[in-house]
């Protein structure tokens, strides 16, 4: 509209401009008054307003952009221009709009399960579609949603999901499964309301206060040195069980060693491999434990193979020389190779 009004501006002050000067008539001795000539320069102003007109019936959008259409009549179209020189009305005026991804980082606090106030430090990366920009201008009413609208939505999102955890869950092995749920509920709200796209999102940081953060550095140094004082009880159970083996393995021995050399290496290895097995399971309470260790490798338990050096080292340290056996297992059981 401002750039029809401007061409017809123009072309009428062009045209009475015009007129009135050559309507100035020569002088007596036939010698121009000087304006008359000079208005005659005037009539490529005319043509000016429809320079004006063409000039405003295109309009450049840049690469990596879309343009939202506002018609005067109209208002925001739903409709789009993208990337290159567009043909458009004269009514019609063109706002760029980047789609582009683009990074935000964030500061939001909210409340846990057990009512800490913790602090989040969020990086989200999100753009705006080309079919949703018209959408999106309408929504937001600028090129770009603000940090206030931003923000209000992830501490919408991440309250809704924090109050269902305390902050030790938070802080300890189920952070990713929270920013997962958080993720996912401002991906909703972004499209909703804003018909912007959640790229991703990431939790940086989390900030309790200093007394939350020393009970949870605390709580895993106990958690430690249980594991540790647990390991060491059952190393010692087994080397205390194998010394009362020690003795009646010894005898089994020489009464081997009389039949021969043999026959005793096979009967040892049998002991051996009894003295093993029965060490090694008597570790765990029920076979739920046993069968958790083995295939998740939880509980703190010695291996087999550990066990197995231990039995090795106290029954066969004499018999050969100072020199042990390998231990080594398969599918089919225990194996002691000389």
């Amino acid at each position: 509209m401002v750039i029809l009004i401007a061409s017809i501006v123009v072309f009428i002050a062009s045209l009475v401009a015009l007129t009135i000067l050559i309507r100035i008539r020569w002088n007596d001795n036939k010698k121009s008054s000087g304006w008359g000539k000079k208005g005659f320069y005037l009539l490529p102003l005319s043509l000016l307003s429809f320079l004006i007109l063409i000039f405003g019936m295109f309009s450049k959008v840049n690469a990596n952009e879309v343009g939202i259409i506002y018609h005067d009549k109209y208002g925001i179209l739903d409709e789009v221009k993208y990337e290159g020189f567009q043909r458009k009305s004269i009514f019609e005026h063109i706002t760029t709009i980047s789609t582009t991804n683009k990074t935000k980082f964030l500061e939001v606090y909210a409340q846990t399960k057990d009512s800490i106030n913790a602090q989040f430090e969020i990086t989200i990366t999100y753009k705006v579609e080309s079919k949703n920009a018209g959408k999106f201008y309408k929504a937001v009413g600028d090129k770009k949603i603000s940090d206030e609208q931003l923000n209000t939505l992830i501490k919408e999102s991440l309250q809704s999901i924090s109050t269902a955890y305390d902050i030790f869950q938070i802080m300890g092995g189920e952070l990713d499964e929270v920013r997962s749920k958080v993720a996912d509920s401002l991906e909703i709200k972004l499209n909703e309301r804003y018909h912007i796209t959640l790229v991703s999102l990431s939790i940086d940081d989390v900030d309790a206060g200093a007394r939350v953060e020393s009970i949870i550095q605390e709580k895993a140094e106990a958690i430690q040195k249980i594991e540790i004082a647990e390991r060491d009880q059952q190393r010692a159970t087994i080397e205390a069980q194998t010394e009362l083996l020690r003795a009646k393995n010894k005898a089994e021995v020489d009464i081997a060693i009389a039949k021969g050399k043999a026959e005793a290496d096979e009967l040892l290895n049998a002991v051996a491999v009894n003295a093993i097995l029965k060490m090694y399971n008597s570790q765990f309470e029920t076979e739920a434990l046993k069968a958790d260790f083995e295939d998740n490798n939880k509980g703190g338990y010695l291996k087999i193979q550990e066990v197995g050096e231990i039995v090795v080292k106290q029954l066969y340290y004499d018999v050969w020389d100072g020199k042990l056996p390998t231990v080594v297992t398969d599918g089919s059981g225990i194996i002691i190779q000389p």
